[in-house]
């Protein structure tokens, strides 16, 4: 009985033993299956961020690719507006014929202004109120007649740093003494200098006749506006040639006369447009005169022009209308009173009516103003050298052309800044006006 209990517990006990290690076997197994399941869970989770990578990884190269395309896209597209309006752009790159690159014109005013801004940074008060005058070498120098530009032209300029130097048959004597006259003296002057001379066409040729050029029309015979271009363009040639670079020309009086282009206000406005566009590409300024109306006698004094404001609208300001749109770069105004628009009695080079209010304002001419000569009766007869020049300038003209005393006129310049009267800023607008004219050839 004990030995079949015993049996029974070794049966047992064999029984519980074998159940344990199947349990273990069992619980083995589980655990195999649960690390197979982690390891299938852990291979589908790296699949699954790997195709997850490489999807944004393509997104990504696909947006950079649309974005590219779209650039690209818009970029031509850009170019073709560019080009379709090329033809109609006037700020436009220009290749030249040498393969230099022409500044875009904003381009090109901006270097013209900041070289002025830097010109005016350097210039004192007696050098700006020096500038503003446009004077014979004689009148510069003291000499009776220059032919040189000597060590008395040196230290002319040296103290008067003038802004124009106007020259007639009395200083040219041959090509090359004028050519030597003329680039020795812009060499010699501290800033920009307009060296002019009046160069009409026909007799009023100075130095067409000086020099015996010929070739050249008067203007009364010119027919219609390419003929006036064509006359133009061959001034412009020997007189840049030479050195010069303003003509005292056109005149815009409504006359027969050999020197003008005609009566009708029309015609002389088309041609004297022609010219003056022809003039300026040669790299001369043209000088429109007289504005409103040129005096017929200067030696004669104050005259007075009796016609309406009405009447000048419909006559004498059609062709300074058209110079003003063809660019001119100066016009000269005239010693005549025009009560209509000066004032009773006030030469119109002296009222700012005229120059500001008419000029300026009613016909939108900002280049320079000149005054008409200041050493003729119409002015000396009631004015100082002084009085004059500065009347001028309060007017709104900007140079003083051929004072009577030019020292006299420079010192009543200097003393109406110290008093007051002008202020330096109101000088510097005038300097502006001379100097971009010559920074602006400079730059094109």
């Amino acid at each position: 009985m004990r030995e079949e209990n015993n049996n029974a517990v070794v049966e047992t006990a064999q029984d519980l033993e074998q159940g344990n290690v199947q349990e273990k076997s069992k619980q083995q197994k589980r655990e195999n299956r649960r690390r197979r399941r982690l390891r299938s869970q852990m291979f589908a989770y790296l699949i699954v961020l790997v195709l997850i990578t490489v999807s944004i990884t393509g997104l990504v190269w696909g947006i950079k690719k649309v974005s590219a395309a779209v650039i690209d896209h818009q970029t031509q597209k850009d170019a073709r507006i560019a080009a379709s309006e090329s033809s109609e752009n006037t700020e436009i790159a220009i290749i030249t014929p040498d393969d230099e690159e022409v500044p875009l014109a904003s381009e090109a005013d901006e270097i013209v202004n900041n070289r002025i801004d830097a010109t005016l940074l350097n210039m004192t008060l007696e050098e700006k109120a020096a500038y503003i005058f446009f004077i014979t070498p004689e009148q510069l120098t003291g000499v009776d007649s220059a032919v040189k530009a000597g060590s008395s032209t040196q230290a002319a300029l040296e103290q008067y740093t003038v802004g124009g130097i106007v020259y007639s048959s009395n200083n040219i004597k041959s090509d090359d003494q004028i050519k030597e006259m003329l680039a020795t003296t812009s060499q010699m002057s501290r800033y920009p200098l307009l060296l002019a001379v009046s160069e009409e066409g026909g007799s009023k040729s100075v130095v067409a006749t000086s020099l015996g050029i010929t070739g050249t029309k008067a203007p009364s015979l010119l027919e219609g506006s390419d003929d006036a271009a064509q006359n133009a363009g061959a001034l412009g040639s020997y007189l840049i040639n030479y050195g010069f670079n303003m003509n005292l020309a056109p005149n815009l009086k409504l006359s027969d006369a050999e020197n003008l282009f005609g009566t009708d206000a029309n015609l002389t406005a088309q041609m004297a447009s022609a010219y003056i566009s022809s003039l300026e590409t040669t790299g001369v300024s043209a000088c429109a005169s007289s504005f409103p109306v040129a005096v017929s006698d200067p030696a004669s004094g104050l005259e007075t022009c009796d016609l309406s404001i009405e009447e000048l609208q419909a006559g004498t300001f059609v062709p300074f209308e058209c110079a003003i749109d063809a660019g001119v770069d100066a016009i000269m105004v005239s010693n005549i009173a025009c009560p209509s628009i000066s004032g009773e009695g006030i030469p119109c080079s002296l009222s700012g009516s005229a120059i500001t209010d008419t000029l300026r304002g009613n016909l939108g001419y900002d280049g320079i103003v000149i005054t008409d000569a200041m050493n003729v009766p119409a002015i000396t007869d009631a004015y100082t050298s002084d009085q004059a020049a500065v009347a001028a300038i309060i007017a709104g003209a900007d140079m003083i052309f051929m004072p009577e005393d030019f020292q006299a006129a420079y010192n009543g310049i200097i003393e109406a800044v110290n008093t007051g009267i002008i202020t330096e800023d109101r000088l510097d607008e005038s300097v502006r006006r001379i100097l971009r004219v010559r920074y602006t050839y400079d730059a094109m």
